[in-house]
């Protein structure tokens, strides 16, 4: 046997064991995970009582009671125009799906457009938004949150759901990279039989190129869907009138009712926020972590 066969052979045995370790430490991880993910939902189907002497075990009795009190009885209360109003759980579905539907729907736009923009033309001004990206991914942006509130209330966007997707209406970010990055995967055949064909730039865009990227598209404003689900920071800061689903998770953790102050109705509040997007994830799990791939030319 040669040399170079031994070295190879140890080679792969060392990459083997590697994968092997990640492979381990991964799957520690994902077990970690969903035994969190299943305790917190057979938690929410317990009654206090049976939650006191059964903390991991199964439900016993199984009871949806908790999800009815959370429904009927958690509200956000907050002052409108200095009047005290109280928005329960239905609103802030409400608020949520305006939220986390428009900001998605806008801030997908505004990547598609300028990564379009910046991978068919090169000039400086392409060049200069593509380092702008890369500029803001490097370094930390913080502290930006007053002067942003001051100028949303100059402009009189603060407190509004349309300002909120103003807000999420810009290109900065990982999915820039993404979608600049799959333009410039086309072939440039397609923009040239487009232009043959006399389309212009929108035409191109809309009848010749959208096609090709649709699934990176759906992908990249679905995760951002999920991602603005889940977000409660932005509603607390930007739209203290709009309370969300999240924020209001955030609120029942500290709440002082009697009725929403046990742990059995607390986590039935997060398994509410959690459950439209489980639906989400097993609908289109296939377009989320499947291959996404386009078109080619074929010689």
């Amino acid at each position: 046997m040669s040399t170079l066969s031994v070295k190879r052979k140890t080679n792969g045995k060392k990459t083997s064991a590697l994968y092997t370790v990640l492979f381990c430490i991964l799957l520690l991880y994902v077990i970690s995970l969903v035994a969190l993910l299943l305790w917190g939902i057979m938690t929410s189907l317990k009654l206090q009582e049976d939650f006191r002497v059964n903390k991991v075990g199964f439900p016993n009795p199984l009871v949806f009671d908790n999800f009815k009190t959370i429904w009927d009885n958690f509200m956000v209360a907050r002052m409108i125009n200095g009047v005290r109003r109280e928005i329960y759980v239905e609103q802030m579905l409400v608020y949520t799906v305006l939220y986390t539907v428009g900001g998605a729907f806008f801030s997908t736009l505004a990547v598609l457009l300028t990564s379009y923009a910046v991978a068919k033309f090169n000039n400086i001004f392409s060049k200069i938004i593509y380092f702008i990206v890369i500029t803001t991914m490097i370094l930390p942006i913080v502290g930006a949150a007053p002067s942003e509130i001051s100028l949303l209330r100059a402009l009189g966007l603060y407190n509004t759901i349309y300002g909120s997707w103003i807000q999420k209406f810009n290109f900065l970010g990982l999915y820039f990279l993404v979608m600049h990055a799959t333009f410039r995967g086309i072939p440039k055949e397609y923009w040239e039989a487009a232009y043959i064909d006399g389309a212009g730039k929108w035409r191109t865009l809309l009848s010749i190129i959208l096609p090709l990227v649709k699934n990176v598209l759906f992908t990249i404003m679905l995760i951002k869907f999920i991602d603005l689900w889940n977000d409660y920071q932005t509603p607390l800061l930007y739209l203290p009138s709009y309370p969300t689903l999240a924020f209001g998770v955030y609120e029942l953790s500290i709440a002082t009712n009697q009725a929403l102050s046990y742990i059995p109705v607390r986590l039935a509040g997060c398994m509410m926020l959690l459950i439209p997007i489980l639906i989400v994830f097993f609908i289109f799990k296939n377009k989320i972590m499947g291959n996404i791939s386009i078109g080619g030319i074929k010689e």
